[in-house]
């Protein structure tokens, strides 16, 4: 018997007739072909003892990657001892029946359609590509929440896939799911603190705002404002930091875009924030070419760089390549790689906190309910410190922004983000158009209309295509 109350986490009757809390729980995980992360994700469940004799199943279209993968999982659960079940297929809906939680960490088309997009935007005037393939990644969210609806309604969706911020609000407008997102975004306060030579253990901070827009209301260290340290290096020791010009593709957070952004809003980005302005208008001239880029990110020119992106994915294909060599060669054990050792991914915790009512603290991404974040509407996703316990997820309230900041950074993000959710909740061209017509890149109108003639065409699309009636 399931309790939908709880997730779907089922009490049990004894012979002597006392009731037991059954701690195990089904998780499906969606697009699991990525072995970086569901092997983490495996991992952290094999040490965490409450949820002891829980049931993974992976789901991904690739067969080989799947095979993979779940190959790695045994592998990494009998290293551990752990009491952990694996099913594998490749179809969704097998794989969410009975589901608790659903992870979705599954890209569209995956790197490769990612970057036919990409390509298609800078043949029509757009360095780097445009927002639009946001588009095909929503419709994939929107897919699973509605296989949910009919297959697994009580369970959580954790999504991690991007745009968490578009996408989560978007499915929150559509379903009736219990939905949360999640990034990693917010340890970036830890780059600062490691700069400022602080003591980890000490430093507290605190971050609001939308996934991939999030700005540090609060920083601590040993209970004390550290914001005037913070200060004190960016007068010392950033120009020296800059010069030696050998911070990676994803050293954003103490960039020169990071910091102009501090001084002009007087609170620090935190995470990708200093990196996703490129078509707001605080920010579209850090992003105008490389060399630019370069100035503000490092010689790399940052993560969304030809040089910074293409480094992702040559160090991603190397981790990739260590797995495989280490689940092949079952002379060595893979946790050689994964070693019994919580990661920072949040989302085992959060299972256990909601599973076994062990109440903690985490950084989420929920409606802003009751004005979580002041100024937005309760049906927009927000991120923000949550206290998540066996009761569900309850938001932390916290001042209002500066009024500088929601003027000339949140707002603006919000109107873009508006305009991409309801583009895609109504499938109405207009507003998707509307998208492009706000990028400023966009010379005429006659440029923006061919540019999405032409990513319509592409047969990856039909689906969008139909559903916007630009294919019938």
């Amino acid at each position: 018997m399931r309790d939908g109350r709880s997730g779907g986490i089922a009490d049990r009757v004894d012979e002597q007739g006392a009731t037991q809390m059954e701690t195990s729980v089904k998780i499906s995980i969606i697009g699991a072909g990525s072995a970086q992360f569901s092997a983490g994700i495996v991992r952290d469940l094999c040490i965490n003892p409450g949820l002891r004799g829980s049931h993974i199943t992976l789901m991904d279209i690739d067969e080989n990657r799947l095979d993979f993968v779940w190959r790695l999982a045994n592998r990494l659960s009998g290293e551990l001892k752990a009491e952990i079940g694996f099913s594998k297929t490749t179809d969704r809906r097998i794989a969410l029946q009975g589901a608790d939680f659903v992870l979705n960490t599954a890209q569209a088309g995956g790197h490769q359609w990612a970057e036919d997009q990409r390509k298609l935007g800078e043949k029509h005037g757009y360095y780097r590509g445009t927002k639009l393939h946001n588009f095909p990644q929503m419709q994939l969210f929107l897919d699973v929440a509605r296989d949910m609806e009919r297959m697994c309604p009580n369970a959580w969706l954790i999504q991690s896939a991007n745009p968490v911020f578009e996408g989560c609000s978007l499915m929150h407008r559509e379903t009736n799911l219990r939905i949360l997102g999640l990034c990693h975004g917010h340890y970036g306060y830890l780059e600062i603190a490691h700069a400022l030579g602080l003591e980890p253990e000490h430093v507290s901070a605190r971050t609001q705002g939308f996934n991939h827009w999030i700005w540090m209301t609060d920083f601590r260290y040993k209970g004390k404002d550290a914001y005037p340290l913070l200060d004190e290096w960016i007068e010392t020791k950033a120009e020296a930091y800059w010069a030696q010009n050998e911070f990676e593709f994803w050293d954003n957070q103490l960039s020169r875009a990071a910091i102009h952004l501090y001084r002009t809003f007087g609170l620090m980005p935190i995470g990708d924030t200093p990196r996703t302005c490129e078509n707001q208008g605080i920010g579209w001239w850090l992003h105008t070419d490389l060399a630019t880029k370069q100035h503000w990110y490092g010689a790399l020119g940052g993560f969304d760089s030809e040089l910074g992106w293409q480094a992702y994915l040559d160090r991603l294909q190397h981790k990739v390549a260590d797995i495989e060599q280490a689940v092949t060669d079952e002379s060595k054990p893979v946790t050689g790689i994964f070693p019994p050792v919580q990661s920072k991914e949040q989302i085992v915790p959060i299972i256990h906190a909601l599973v076994n009512d062990t109440e903690g603290m985490f950084q989420v991404n929920i409606p802003n309910r009751g004005g979580i974040v002041k100024g937005f509407p309760d049906n927009l996703v927000v991120e923000c410190q949550g206290v998540v316990s066996g009761a569900g997820i309850r938001g932390l309230n916290q001042p209002p922004l500066p009024a500088k900041l929601m003027a000339g950074a949140m707002i603006p993000r919000w109107s873009q983000a508006e305009c991409m959710i309801e583009a895609m909740r109504l499938c109405d061209y207009g507003l998707l158009l509307s998208c492009l017509l706000m990028d400023h890149r966009t010379r005429s109108l006659q440029q923006a209309e061919q540019y999405l003639q032409e990513w319509f065409a592409d047969p990856r699309n039909a689906s969008l295509a139909r559903a916007f009636g630009v294919l019938r």
